[in-house]
């Protein structure tokens, strides 16, 4: 962070590094039925979830569909999705991959 600062001429405030020690997650959920352990949970896992897409994207050049005809975009979708299953084997086997 003071890396970051410093090179854009600014400096951190204390504040801000103690703030950047914690987790902060704000939620609508009913604090019984999801206590901050399952709360962080969830949080952990729609983060891999989104982390898969990300690289998706970069794997297979995942982006928007190039219709918004769901009869074009459902199978440019899909046909992605299967060039996925089929080459991620490969490249973990390959070491070209990260884990």
């Amino acid at each position: 962070m003071n890396k970051e600062a410093k090179a854009k001429g600014n400096k951190v405030q204390p504040q801000t590094l103690i703030a950047a020690g914690f987790v902060i997650l704000v939620t609508s959920l009913d604090r019984e039925e999801f206590p901050a352990g399952t709360v962080l949970k969830l949080y952990r896992m729609r983060w891999r979830i989104e982390l898969a897409f990300k690289r998706l994207k970069s794997l297979i050049g995942l982006r928007a569909p190039p219709a918004k005809d769901p009869r074009i975009a459902k199978p440019w979708i899909l046909a992605h999705f299967l060039i996925a299953l089929v080459t991620e084997p490969l490249s973990r086997e390959l070491g070209v991959s990260p884990p």
